[in-house]
């Protein structure tokens, strides 16, 4: 998105201003989505059994990291163009702010909520700056070629030249059974396949906005590195995501685009978390080939429930649930050990239920996936841009789907979190301004 920088100082002066923030947007945009990716740690050593240890010690960094990105793109936002923020002032992302701090001062842990709150304000900020860094569709898309290049490059070289730091090892102390799928800088397969797909949905983007060469590349080297990771979800929800984009964009009714994105989302709750709460659906899962216990998670998904009955309103906590000392060492007996085994409830729309309550999950539901979905038809509606608006929308999709199965929504700085946002922030601003130039 365009914009001029107007001080009333002489024209050298100003001119001095426009390229200091245009170098400051370049760094900023690059800086974020190395640390969301790279986080600060890459090739995380999973033989350590100090890893939690050592990853709260670097809290302090993390927040010092994502506070200087967020002051710094805030500034230059402000500086070039604040009316773009109005974007964000919709009554639903206003309700959620007010939910939100509710949920922290509720919580039966409120250091940790506190803590998790101010960071998630942090990489909000960062993620809802990041589309609107970029000064066009050719800026954005090398930009984002630059980012993918550095990541799968750093992944690749890690697998070749240092395999026991970029590929999981019987070694492992959690998950010695995933030894060989590849993780590169991630700390986990699932993370490597879920971003190198989001990857894959921007490489076509980089292809489909003047740079064929480098982005038919990078799609190779992502379907490639999703390949080797072994992360089954995210290899069947990439097939889904493509067809399903591809047959919205071919479709003009909004009620029809919303049945065939929200279709797959439906079918995944039912056949996954809906098999713990009804009989027939779980006869008709142990029919297919697949395992009835998606890995132990329909253990992890009935203690969920039981949690979110016992405090429907205003649920246990932002992001507080998983670390309470009763959910570890409060089971009344050794059948509950979900609790003790779980740091997170592999579904995303569960964990929101669990931390912020069922009106949190409501607001949820509307601000993450009804709300988006809107803004993609208003934005095709009036004329925007088609690559950029599909990129979006299938990183958005993929992020619904993913979040069946996996818990990333509201997890401080995680990188799938991260790049859904950008996918979630970006379509609210391609709805206002469909005609930005990026």
């Amino acid at each position: 998105m365009s914009s001029s920088v107007g001080t009333g100082r002489p024209e050298v002066a100003a001119g001095d201003l426009a390229e200091l923030a245009r170098y400051a947007r370049v760094v900023l945009f690059i800086a974020a989505f190395l640390l969301a990716w790279f986080t600060l740690e890459p090739y995380a050593d999973l033989t350590n059994t100090d890893l939690l240890e050592l990853a709260s010690g670097r809290e302090g960094a993390t927040y010092l990291a994502f506070g200087l990105i967020a002051a710094g793109s805030t500034a230059v936002l402000l500086a070039t163009q604040p009316r773009a923020l109005l974007a964000l002032l919709h009554p639903a992302w206003i309700a959620m702010a007010i939910w939100l701090p509710v949920t922290v001062l509720t919580s039966q842990d409120f250091g940790t909520s506190l803590r998790r709150f101010v960071l998630f304000g942090l990489v909000a900020a960062v993620s809802a700056a990041l589309f609107l860094l970029p000064r066009g569709r050719l800026d954005l898309a090398r930009l984002l070629a630059v980012v993918l290049a550095l990541v799968l490059g750093f992944s690749y070289a890690g697998a070749v030249l240092a395999p026991e730091m970029a590929i999981h090892q019987a070694t492992d102390i959690l998950e010695p059974q995933l030894a060989g799928d590849w993780r590169g800088v991630f700390a986990h397969k699932n993370t490597a396949g879920a971003i190198f797909v989001m990857g894959l949905f921007m490489a076509i983007y980089v292809a489909r906005s003047g740079l064929p060469g480098t982005g038919a590349v990078l799609v190779l080297a992502c379907l490639v590195f999703v390949a080797l990771s072994g992360a089954k979800s995210s290899t069947m929800l990439m097939v889904i995501t493509l067809a399903v984009s591809a047959f919205v964009v071919s479709i003009r009714f909004f009620w029809i685009r919303a049945i065939a994105m929200l279709s797959p989302l439906v079918v995944l709750l039912a056949l996954g978390p809906g098999t713990v709460v009804n009989e027939t659906l779980a006869r008709l899962v142990a029919a297919l080939p697949v395992d009835v216990t998606f890995t132990g998670r329909t253990d992890i998904w009935e203690f969920a429930l039981e949690k979110i009955a016992e405090r429907p309103l205003t649920g246990w906590g932002f992001s507080a649930f998983w670390t309470l000392e009763s959910t570890r060492y409060g089971a009344e007996d050794l059948t509950q050990w979900a609790g003790k085994a779980a740091a997170h409830a592999h579904n995303g729309y569960l964990d929101a239920a669990l931390n912020l309550g069922l009106p949190g999950l409501a607001l949820t539901v509307l601000v993450l996936i009804l709300l988006p979905m809107r803004d993609f038809q208003r934005a095709r509606r009036d004329g925007a841009d088609p690559a950029l608006s599909i990129m979006l929308l299938q990183i958005w999709l993929f992020g619904t789907y993913l979040s069946v199965m996996e818990s990333f929504l509201f997890m401080r700085f995680d990188p799938i979190w991260i790049t859904f946002l950008f996918a979630v922030f970006g379509l609210r601003y391609l709805a206002r301004y469909p005609h930005a130039s990026a």
